[in-house]
């Protein structure tokens, strides 16, 4: 059954709700950062909120191709602001980054799978402007948090398990060469499903939003063959990229993250695992990477890993060739 009345009701308070919050902490995360080149609000896709920002320390002359930090934010799919996350992508990009902070449509315009064709479509705008970012197409990590995160995961999913392409009707150019070197997740969902006996706050109202299903039928609705394009932590295997994982000591999803975490290291995946804790340790907190002790030691470590993993990778032509994009494009 789809949404009701009230069902939506719920959701679009729930948005309204949350973005107010959410805008009270830009002035907490604020920080300058000197010589950031912006690229801000390009629009990727036909969407009402497919808009991407795009930020770099300004190049030198003769500077090489940089990895691509490609980030999307939280808020159960139902709520989220890029300029918030803007501060957590320009710490990235000032350590060496290229940095895409992706947005997309809330439901109640989308529900799963769009959610994943559009930031699949973000993903390929960045990389059809790879030579003009300066980025080395072979050195991508893909991040977020809360729903951002299991954006993120499914991302990954999808890229090590290419037949999830079609099973979710992905259009996108760069299937054959694309494969993550790394994946950064903050206070992720994993299982949607599972998630329901986490008792998050609202737990029921955001998965009702991300299924687009009255919560009656959950039971009737997540069968085996919605998992195929739904669970990513079904296709956390040992053909899955280095992972570092955040969760946060106070927050009820928690549980899903340590899940993800023993998942990938039972397969022999390289994984970290980082609980933040102190003002830090409340759901995603961790994105405020310059005043928490938590934080600030969260980022560097992730930072470490990662850089652990663009650096031993890449594609030193720093581009994805035109002949490999149009065989794609024509598969």
């Amino acid at each position: 059954m789809a949404l009701t009345f009230t069902d939506k009701f719920k959701i679009a308070a729930l948005e309204f709700c949350a973005n107010i919050v959410e805008s009270t902490y830009y002035p907490l995360l604020y920080k300058h950062y000197a010589g950031m080149e912006r690229h801000r609000k390009l629009r990727y896709a036909e969407g009402k909120r497919a808009l991407l920002d795009v930020f770099r320390k300004r190049p030198a002359e003769g500077e090489s191709s940089k990895p691509l930090f490609f980030y999307i934010h939280g808020g159960g799919w139902v709520s989220g602001k890029r300029n918030i996350r803007q501060f957590y992508c320009m710490h990235w990009a000032d350590k060496g980054y290229v940095c895409a902070s992706v947005g997309y449509d809330y439901a109640l315009d989308a529900k799963h799978p769009e959610h994943l064709r559009q930031v699949f479509k973000a993903l390929e705008f960045v990389l059809d402007r790879a030579q003009e970012y300066g980025i080395d197409t072979g050195r991508i990590v893909v991040a977020g948090e809360s729903a951002g995160g299991y954006l993120a995961s499914m991302m990954t999913a999808v890229a090590t398990h290419r037949g999830l392409y079609d099973e979710a009707g992905i259009d996108f150019r760069y299937r054959q060469s694309f494969r993550p070197v790394g994946c950064l997740l903050l206070s992720g969902i994993f299982d949607p499903p599972r998630s329901l006996d986490t008792k998050f706050p609202f737990i029921k109202t955001y998965i009702s939003a991300f299924a687009g299903e009255n919560r009656k039928h959950f039971a009737e609705f997540f069968t085996e063959q919605y998992r195929v394009t739904a669970v990513s932590e079904d296709y956390a295997d040992a053909a899955f990229p280095p992972t570092f994982i955040v969760g946060s000591k106070y927050d009820r999803l928690i549980t899903e993250s340590e899940s993800l975490y023993e998942k990938l290291k039972s397969c022999g995946v390289r994984s970290e695992y980082y609980v933040c804790t102190g003002i830090n340790g409340m759901h995603a907190a961790s994105l405020d990477s310059v005043h928490g002790k938590s934080g600030r030691e969260c980022f560097e470590k992730a930072l470490a890993f990662m850089n652990r993993e663009t650096m031993s990778a890449g594609n030193p032509a720093g581009d994805v060739s035109v002949a490999e994009a149009a065989a794609d494009s024509a598969e």
